[in-house]
Formats: structure tokens, sequence, C-alpha cells
């Protein structure tokens, strides 16, 4: 009686046992450190895709290309706060091209084009306290963006070299590979309205609008 007693007794504690360590909450994240003034600068890749998809496609037989640039980003020390100045550049060649009634007329004059944005962002970033590595965020800001078009034996009405207003929304998540160097994927939409679509090609597609949408690769180095 009393053995039976005993082992009862045992397999209760057992028991007890395995619930407490099952209902034993998991260990809290480390908090995350303050924030700081953070400054950093980085180097970019991508590709652009141009909103004007039709017009680039008939010039340089291509609605889109490789984009490089780099600039700078300032971390705040007030949440995910961030501000960032940054420019890249897309250059293509192609020749000129007559439209009308919707019929192509290559004319096998050589052109290139060029389209260099500078950008002025503010975003926030969210930090993880159970992946501090991992850094996701949002942006948006003004784009400047100047428009470049030259070719020989073209007039200066037929070249263009200007510049209009814009601007851009997107976000993107940067890992961090070590504490001053970093990677990450961002997705951006552009819009400069009115800026083509008045006279060419563009004109004959009905398209006015400079912008796109782009996906880069950022390389940070910095704190």
């Amino acid at each position: 009686m009393i053995r039976a007693c005993a082992m009862t007794l045992f397999l209760a504690l057992a028991c007890a046992g395995d619930a407490v360590a099952q209902a034993k909450p998991r260990p809290a994240a480390p908090p995350l450190p303050p924030p700081e003034l953070t400054v950093n600068g980085y180097a970019m890749f991508g590709r652009m895709n141009f909103t004007a998809a039709d017009s680039f496609d008939v010039i340089l037989g291509d609605p889109g290309g490789t984009i490089v640039g780099g600039g700078a980003r300032v971390g705040l020390p007030f949440g995910g706060l961030f501000v960032y100045i940054g420019a890249w550049q897309f250059s293509g060649e192609g020749e000129r091209v007559f439209v009308a009634n919707g019929q192509e007329y290559p004319l096998g004059i050589p052109v290139e084009v060029s389209v260099t944005p500078i950008e002025l962002s503010a975003g926030w970033q969210f930090r993880l306290r159970r992946a501090p590595k991992f850094t996701p965020y949002v942006l948006g800001g003004y784009t400047s963006m100047a428009y470049k078009e030259t070719s020989d034996f073209a007039t200066g009405a037929e070249n263009a070299d200007e510049r209009f207003p814009g601007y851009h929304l997107g976000g993107g998540a940067e890992y961090r590979i070590m504490r001053w160097l970093g990677v990450a994927g961002e997705f951006v939409w552009t819009t400069v309205p009115d800026a083509i679509g008045e006279s060419g090609v563009s004109k004959e597609f009905d398209e006015t609008d400079l912008g796109g949408t782009s996906f880069r690769v950022k390389i940070t180095v910095g704190r």
C-alpha cells in the first residue's frame, strides 16, 4: 500500500513537472538599443521599366534598362525616421523613328538617351527585436528628373536637355551582414507627369509620364 502511494505521488510530481516545463514562457528577445544618429553611403544597381514603354521600346528596342547610382542616408534618433539623397542614371542608344497612323518608320539616325534623377527622400525603418539584422522600411519624396536626347545631324529643336519635377514612393528591406556592411533590396515607383508627349514618338503614343517602376539592389557602408 505504501509503495503504491509512493509510486502514485512520484508520477503526479513528474507530470506536474512536465506541465510546468511546457508552460514555461519563451525567453524574451533582448531589448533594442535606443535610436541613434547613423550615417552611411550606398552604391546601387537595378532596372528601370519606364511608364512610356512604347516610346522607349520603339527608339531603344527596350522599354527599360539597367540603372546605376549611389547616395547617402542619415538615420535620425527619432524612432525609425531617416532621410537620404541619391541619384542614378539610365542610358541607351537607338535610332530616331517616325510614327504615323500607328506605323513605325526607322530613320537610320543614331540617337542617345539618358535619364538622370536626383531623389530626396524621407522614410521610416521598422526595427525588429527578434531579427535585429533585418530592417524593412518605406520611403517617399521628391524627384528631379533630367532627360537628355541627342543625335548627329539634329537641330536644337530635335535634341532635348531638360529637367522635370516628380515624386516617388517605395519600400524595401536591408540585411546587415556586419556592423559596417549591409545589402538591401528596394522597389520604387516614380512619376514625372507632363515631361514628354508634346512632340515626336511620345506624342504619337500619347505618353507623357517620364517615370516608371524600378527594382534596386543597394550595398550600404557605414553605421
